[in-house]
C-alpha cells in the first residue's frame, strides 16, 4: 500500500472501538527501503521505552536462571532485531549466556536486520568468549510464523512483540499454536493494549513525534486498534497448547501472553 492510500483514522472517541481489520500501511507494497527503515526503527524505540522489553525480560530471566547452560531464543516477526539483541545484553549483565535466532517472514526486512548488527558489537559471554551464534547471518533466518520451520519443542524460549496485531483472529490462533509447539519451555507474546486512551496517546504522538514518519504516523495508531484488549487475548490463548498460560499488564498499555507449552 502507497502512503497516498493510507487509511483514515476514526476520531478519538471515548468508548473503546471494535478491533479494526484495516491494514497497516507497513504489510502492504510500496514502502520506501527510508521509510520502512525508520518505521522498523520506530517499532524498536516503542519496544524500549514503552514496555515491549521490559514485559519480556522478567519472565525471560527466571527461565534462564532455572538452566545450566545457554538458553535458546527464537524471536519471531523480529524486525531490525533490536529486541533480541536487547535480552541478549541483559542477560550478559546478569551473568547469563542467550542464543538467539531472529526470524521475520520479509527479506528487506532482514536485510535491515543484518546491517543493524553489523553496527552493534556483540557481547561478550560472561565467560569472555565470543556467543555460539556470533554473526549475524547465523542468527537471522526468513520464515512464516504461521508455518515454523522448526521442530517440536526445539527451542527453549520463543518471543514476539509487536506482531499479533498484524494478524488476523484465525491467523493468530494458528500462530499461537505454532509458537507453542515449537516452544520446549515458555513463550511470550508482548502486544498492545487497544484501549481509548492508548489510541489517543498514539494519535498525539502521529502529530508530535512521528509527525515526519509517514509510516508511523498512521500505523501507530492503526496498531493500537488493531490489537486486543486483555479478556479478548486471554480468549485467543485457548488457542495455544499451553499447560498454563496468563495474559498480564504492562504499563503503559503493553499486554504479555506468558505461556508453558503442553
Amino acid at each position: 500500500m502507497a502512503t497516498n492510500d493510507a487509511p483514515v483514522l476514526p476520531p478519538v472517541r471515548l468508548r473503546l472501538p471494535a478491533r479494526s481489520t484495516e491494514p497497516e500501511i507497513l504489510d502492504g507494497e510500496g514502502v520506501s527501503p527510508s521509510d520502512l527503515e525508520r518505521s522498523l526503527q520506530a517499532m524498536a524505540a516503542v519496544n524500549r521505552c514503552l514496555g515491549g522489553v521490559r514485559s519480556i525480560l522478567g519472565p525471560l530471566v527466571s527461565t534462564a536462571e532455572s538452566l545450566d547452560r545457554p538458553i535458546t531464543l527464537l524471536d519471531v516477526g523480529t524486525g531490525n532485531g533490536a529486541l533480541p539483541r536487547a535480552l541478549a545484553e541483559a542477560l550478559s549483565r546478569r551473568g547469563l549466556t542467550l542464543e538467539w535466532i531472529g526470524m521475520d517472514l520479509s527479506h528487506q526486512v532482514l536485510q535491515m536486520a543484518r546491517q543493524a548488527g553489523e553496527q552493534c558489537p556483540v557481547a561478550d559471554e560472561p565467560n569472555g568468549h565470543q556467543p555460539a551464534l556470533a554473526g549475524e547471518d547465523d542468527r537471522l533466518l526468513q520464515g512464516d510464523g504461521l508455518a515454523l520451520p522448526f521442530a517440536d519443542s526445539s527451542v527453549d524460549v520463543i518471543v514476539s512483540s509487536l506482531t499479533l496485531h498484524h494478524l488476523s483472529d484465525t491467523e493468530a490462533a494458528g500462530f499461537l499454536r505454532e509458537l507453542s509447539r515449537v516452544a520446549g519451555l515458555r513463550v511470550l507474546v508482548s502486544d498492545l493494549e487497544r484501549h481509548p486512551v492508548h489510541y489517543a496517546g498514539a494519535r498525539m504522538l502521529g502529530t508530535t513525534l512521528w509527525r515526519r514518519d509517514p509510516i508511523t504516523r498512521i500505523d501507530g495508531p492503526l496498531s493500537v486498534l488493531r490489537s486486543y484488549t486483555r479478556a479478548e487475548l486471554a480468549n485467543l490463548a485457548g488457542a495455544g497448547e499451553f499447560e498454563r498460560v496468563e495474559v498480564r499488564r504492562h504499563f503503559p498499555f503493553r499486554l504479555l501472553l506468558d505461556g508453558v507449552p503442553a
